[in-house]
């Protein structure tokens, strides 16, 4: 985590450097911050920074920039200043508040989502501060869905849908667990395997599913290899649209893309490249030898192997990439129009509980 701890007294700067020593030297990005007003030599040889600006820019500064803030100091003081930058549990940072003898770590925001239950919990570590969780299901010792879907790498699809799954274990309510997957150690108590319920959790790439009756919430994990093979020139739009039309007609759900994959003729295509940049995803390219080794049957063209000394592109280069991540399989074959090309591999993978 890229954190920022910040602290507003002398005694609070001097658990701030202690802090951010140690966490440095458990590995973390962390960097402190003192005000201006207390800053000297030896605060400065001890990697600290001073706070120049207004507590409000700085506040808004690690918002956007950092995976998790650390005050020091009044909890009044921590939640006027991140009021006015707090939008959604999904984005925010993680905030923690300490008091400045270090004997408590409050999370403030984005306990789960943002990990600051699990920094509150570092921050004993380091510290010996005593965690003060509050959220009901960790409090209670209860399955959290969005706690669950960040460890598993998974995408939650509908936020709403979560909340109620999250509040029928907190009343003991049994939901129905589906997965396309195969499921490494046992499912949480409050789950049934694949027995429909009023609602139900699925762990799935497709679109569309359906276990009869319960609503069900989709969490998606990043598996999916899209291989790409376009005309010189072909725009992002196009691209982004012959995508879109493969993944609607497989039932496929494009949050599962884990990278975009092509020849290295490819490596500057600006269709490509900005396709990727604005999907955020991976853009990786192997050379046509390297294609050419892939083992398997694949589509062939002549008019492919003669502009690029392989005879295909797009499955060959998501085969390779699946190969590459621990093996796969091709699950679309090439599709092509507009002279856009695409295939979709799928890496192995499965739920870890």
């Amino acid at each position: 985590m890229k954190l920022a701890v910040i602290s507003f007294t002398e005694q609070g700067n001097q658990l701030n450097r202690r802090l951010t020593r140690g966490l440095l030297e458990s590995g973390e990005g962390a960097e402190g911050y003192i005000l201006n007003r207390f800053y000297n030599s030896d605060y400065e040889q001890a990697g600290l920074l001073a706070v120049n600006g207004s507590l409000k820019e700085w506040t808004r500064e690690q918002f956007e920039t950092a995976d998790g803030l650390v005050f020091i100091g009044a909890a009044g003081i921590a939640v006027r200043l991140i009021a006015p930058f707090v939008k959604d549990k999904m984005t925010d940072p993680a905030v923690v508040v300490m008091d400045e003898k270090g004997q408590f770590a409050i999370p403030l925001l984005s306990g789960h989502v943002g990990g600051a239950n699990d920094l509150a919990q570092m921050l004993e570590t380091v510290t010996g501060a005593v965690p003060v969780i509050t959220t009901a299901t960790d409090v209670r010792q209860k399955f959290a869905v969005d706690v669950f879907a960040k460890k598993q790498g998974l995408k939650l699809t509908d936020r709403e849908a979560a909340k109620k799954i999250s509040a029928d274990f907190l009343e003991g309510v049994p939901v129905g667990f589906f997965s396309d997957y195969p499921v490494e150690g046992e499912i949480p108590d409050g789950f049934v395997l694949e027995e429909t319920r009023m609602r139900n959790l699925w762990i799935t790439s497709r679109k569309q599913v359906s276990p009869g009756e319960g609503s069900v919430l989709r969490l998606v994990p990043k598996n999916l290899v899209l291989g790409i093979g376009c005309r010189k020139g072909t725009g992002k739009e196009v691209i982004q649209r012959k995508v879109k039309e493969v993944f609607e007609k497989e039932n496929l759900d494009e949050n599962g893309i884990l990278a975009v994959v092509s020849i290295d003729l490819k490596k500057e295509e600006p269709g490509l490249v900005s396709y990727a940049e604005e999907s955020g995803v991976g853009f990786w390219t192997y050379g046509a030898a390297t294609l050419a080794q892939v083992p398997g049957e694949y589509t062939k063209s002549t008019f492919v192997a003669a502009t690029t000394g392989v005879d295909n592109v797009c499955e060959r280069a998501a085969m390779a990439a699946v190969l590459s991540l621990g093996g796969g399989h091709l699950v679309v074959k090439k599709q092509g129009s507009d002279g856009v090309t695409v295939a979709i591999a799928e890496r192995n993978w499965k739920v870890k509980i």
